[in-house]
């Protein structure tokens, strides 16, 4: 189970951060609220998790200088032993305008391990960059040459998509425990769907999206499987109706319930 909680706050935002799109046929991203009820997808009977119930509220929001994104989630999750735990995690971060600057804050409270409360910055550069951890000692990671943050790396995605491609290797940078926080990552991009929302999106309401995987894997991994996969339904204004963790054994589904629309700042 600590494989879950491991990779849930970083897993999360990094599905949901965008920023501009550039395509002339995709619309600019929207500074948004979005709630998600969370459930249990697929599961094996030797799965160590068993079921899963929660809810997240995640915020993105426009600033002058870049983006500030935030979640907050609850999840219960219980084994096959029968044992219900719960976890409550905090995930902010804000990433500069072209990409080149992060920073990020995490606070987690959990019934079965010490709680968490630390964060981090890191810089890229045209050759790379480097990450530091705000922990006792202080902690660092090498960002490699084609490292992206969330949002520039969901941008790309975005712009991808409008263009018509389909697949993207990359290095991306999310911001979790040192070990957890660089990850590399393969992305298929479907087709465009003309489907409908099935809640009232309002001003944010688009009449499709773009179904996209991503795999994750350890930069020095030599296995095939990934440490797990993403699939989620983006807007081209950066709104996911839909998305699934996948780690191999079971997955987590979070639905769009509720959406609310935050104005862009008056910049100069």
């Amino acid at each position: 189970m600590n494989r879950f909680i491991r990779y849930a706050a970083s897993s999360a935002a990094c599905v949901v951060i965008a920023t501009v799109v550039t395509n002339a046929n995709a619309t600019s991203i929207a500074g948004h609220r979005a709630f998600y009820e969370m459930r249990m997808g697929t599961i094996d009977d030797n799965a160590p998790v068993q079921s899963v119930s929660g809810r997240s509220a995640f915020v993105l929001e426009k600033e002058c200088s870049g983006w500030r994104s935030a979640e907050d989630y609850m999840i219960e999750f219980g084994s096959a032993e029968g044992r219900v735990d719960r976890i409550l995690s905090h995930f902010e971060s804000w990433e500069s305008a072209n990409g080149d600057q992060y920073s990020f804050d995490i606070a987690e409270k959990s019934s079965f391990q010490e709680d968490k409360d630390f964060g981090g910055y890191a810089e890229l550069k045209a050759d790379g960059g480097a990450a530091t951890f705000l922990l006792e000692p202080d902690d660092s990671v090498v960002l490699p040459e084609n490292t992206y943050f969330p949002m520039q790396h969901v941008r790309t995605i975005i712009e991808m998509a409008g263009d018509g491609e389909k697949i993207l290797s990359a290095s991306v940078f999310t911001g979790a425990e040192p070990d957890d926080a660089l990850m590399t990552t393969n992305t298929i991009i479907g087709g465009w769907r003309g489907v409908e929302s099935e809640i009232d999106l309002g001003a944010l309401d688009v009449d499709g999206f773009w179904p996209v995987q991503v795999a994750y894997f350890k930069p020095t991994a030599t296995a095939v499987e990934p440490e797990y996969e993403i699939q989620f339904w983006l807007q081209p204004n950066g709104v996911v109706r839909q998305y699934e963790i996948d780690y191999g054994d079971f997955s987590i589904i979070a639905q769009l319930v509720n959406i609310e629309t935050i104005d862009a700042p008056q910049c100069q």
